[in-house]
């Protein structure tokens, strides 16, 4: 493997490069004590228990723990070599070890708690935030490739910001309280041994800081190969993609481009492992050059006759205590940066501002709704021009209203405006008379049942998938209803485990995997249970045949009763049966009528019309021939 070497900067390179670490570290909301107070009160929010344990057992007992062992030697050293108080002296050491194992079993229990129970469950607090704000923030934000580097960051810094930063914390406090005790004890023998000691610690400070900082400084260099690897490795094991790679071979392209991104991102690695290689060195050189002078004084002064065997062995055992907690003290303390910037990922993705109205809004209209668009315009973020342009039309009170147009006219974009997924970037949507934002947006969602045309199916039961919620919460009546209108429910009746047949066989072994079209048809049953104001379908029938297809136009009246209804579809002749056309081109609106006044009209819909229908009467003539 090619070994990557650390590239030599020029005094220009190296400005630069500082210059844009301070900017992004100017760029940061939240200070590192910010931070280390934010995680200390939520592990206090989500549990109390683990936050007192953190304080009591894996700080208070593991210093007392430490001093107890060093001044048990200590004493033993003394009992040892006889002196007039041995009964005082054995009592000391029994008290002393005594003390030592109650200690050591408070602070591996704490520890044993704090490592894996609290540590996982602080895990799981943190993510759902993130999982919360990742599902319930803007659509919009999800389509952002600056906000799902957002997100990636947020995810991988909540590693840090449940084990990592906790354990850093009581490290950090447990090393201070050591400090100062064995700070205290050395002091007793000679102040300089605190400098001795001390200096080199500051120094090894500032050398990890040094290390860190080139780190922070490059990480935008591989965020990109990270998501690329985790795009790969989702495509790669994700089912729904397993028949295209099999089919067309495309497993030798996937291991192609995974090793690419996977070659661009060890690149990184092996630069970051040499610069921290350098720095490590550095330090810990510096800390056991150190040490041994330290410890050559303290043989000097036993030598010289200036302390006792039992003081020896106090102090000489104080030397790496001191020595061990001001490096973990520093250590720390510069981990805290590097911690802290991790922190800031995750709060400042769950701080992302939602543009749509998420407080207190206008109360939802009950019964069917009307819908107006009044010079809608929509740009895509980075595209150089508007998919939707000056848009204007209203979608009536129970009025069945068809979109129809060419791919990439805008009509899905239309659908996610009008739902509330999308916001307009110019013009304005109108709900009742009321613009949209003027409701709470969670509860405009409300109004809607959809059927996309990327359809997600979870692994739960068909029930569960058409209900949108847990077995005991389900109206079974209801189900059956709306999978006897969707055109699946004999389909489901045929199956083992029938409506409780788990589905996605990519997470349970015995589930079942429906065709394109059956998908189509659950995803038409969930819009109806949800029973909406508004039913929005777009190409509901795209996977259906042709049968299938006849039964939901003649089933469309009954089940859209009662509702407005917005409805896409290529093929034209399945748009008779709504009350109205709007016909997209190129991001405007081209025709707009009936199918009977489009067609009189003699316009585009009326040739898109002609032109699919001759395809069918010429597929007719050729078969009867």
């Amino acid at each position: 493997m090619r070994r990557v070497k650390i590239a030599k900067y020029t005094r220009e390179k190296k400005k630069s490069a500082w210059a844009k670490y301070d900017a992004e570290q100017a760029k940061i909301k939240y200070k590192t004590w910010e931070n280390m107070r934010y995680i200390l009160a939520e592990l206090w929010k989500s549990q109390p228990f683990a936050f007192v344990l953190l304080f009591m057992g894996n700080v208070v007992a593991y210093a007392a723990n430490s001093l107890f062992g060093t001044f048990t030697s200590k004493y033993v050293v003394e009992l040892a070599l006889g002196t007039s108080a041995r009964l005082r002296l054995a009592v000391i050491c029994l008290l002393l070890i005594a003390g030592e194992r109650m200690t050591k079993y408070i602070w591996n229990e704490a520890a044993d708690y704090n490592g894996y129970v609290a540590c996982y469950k602080f895990l799981c607090h943190m993510k759902r935030k993130i999982i919360h704000k990742n599902m319930s923030t803007d659509y919009e934000n999800n389509e952002s490739c600056n906000k799902n580097d957002a997100l990636k960051k947020a995810e991988t810094g909540s590693d840090y910001i449940t084990y990592q930063t906790v354990n850093t914390i009581h490290y950090f406090l447990r090393s201070v309280l050591v400090v100062i005790a064995y700070g205290s004890i050395l002091s007793m023998l000679d102040p300089v041994m605190l400098l001795i000691v001390g200096v080199p610690a500051v120094a090894g400070y500032y050398i990890e800081r040094h290390k860190m900082m080139w780190i922070w400084n490059m990480a935008d260099n591989w965020q990109k190969y990270d998501r690329e690897l985790d795009y790969i490795h989702s495509a790669g094991s994700n089912f729904a993609t397993a028949k295209d790679v099999r089919v067309y071979g495309m497993h030798k392209w996937f291991t192609k481009i995974f090793k690419r991104s996977f070659d661009n991102r060890l690149d990184w690695y092996e630069q970051q492992d040499e610069w921290s290689f350098r720095h490590d060195l550095a330090r810990v050189l510096m800390i056991y050059l150190s040490n041994f002078a330290a410890y050559a004084y303290v043989i000097y002064m036993v030598v010289k006759g200036n302390i006792g065997a039992g003081d020896f062995v106090l102090y000489f055992n104080s030397i790496y205590a001191f020595s061990s907690s001001v490096r973990d003290v520093f250590d720390k303390y510069s981990g805290f940066n590097w911690l802290s910037n991790n922190i800031s990922y995750a709060r400042e993705y769950l701080d992302i501002k939602d543009k749509t109205n998420r407080g207190k809004g206008e109360k939802l209209p009950s019964g069917e709704c009307e819908i107006e668009f009044r010079n809608v315009s929509y740009k895509y973020s980075g595209a150089e021009k508007a998919t939707i342009r000056n848009i204007t039309f209203t979608l009536h009170k129970g009025e069945k209203l068809a979109l129809v147009g060419l791919n990439g006219a805008g009509k899905t974009t239309l659908i996610k405006l009008m739902s509330g997924l999308y916001d307009p970037t110019e013009g304005e949507i109108f709900l009742n008379g009321k613009p949209v934002n003027s409701y709470n947006r969670d509860e405009y969602f409300s109004l809607f049942g959809a059927v996309f045309q990327d359809i997600s199916v979870l692994p739960v039961t068909v029930a569960e998938n058409v209900a949108g919620s847990d077995i005991d919460n389900i109206d079974m009546d209801r189900v059956y209803d709306c999978l006897k209108k969707a055109g699946i429910y004999d389909k489901v009746k045929s199956l083992p485990e029938k409506e409780n047949t788990r589905l996605v066989k990519s997470v349970y072994e015995n589930a079942t995997e429906f065709s394109g079209g059956q998908t189509q048809k659950l995803a038409l049953a969930r819009a109806l249970y949800k029973n909406a104001s508004v039913l929005l379908l777009d190409e509901p029938t795209a996977a259906l045949d042709p049968i299938a297809e006849q039964e939901m136009y003649l089933n469309y009246a009954d089940f859209s009763k009662g509702k407005s209804s917005v409805f896409i579809s290529h093929r034209l002749a399945s748009t008779r049966f709504c009350d109205r056309i709007i016909m997209i081109e190129n991001g405007a609106i081209a025709e707009e009528g009936t199918h009977a006044e489009l067609m009189e009209q003699g316009g585009k819909y009326a040739e898109l019309f002609e032109l699919q229908s001759s395809y069918y009467r010429h597929k007719e003539v050729h078969t009867d021939e």
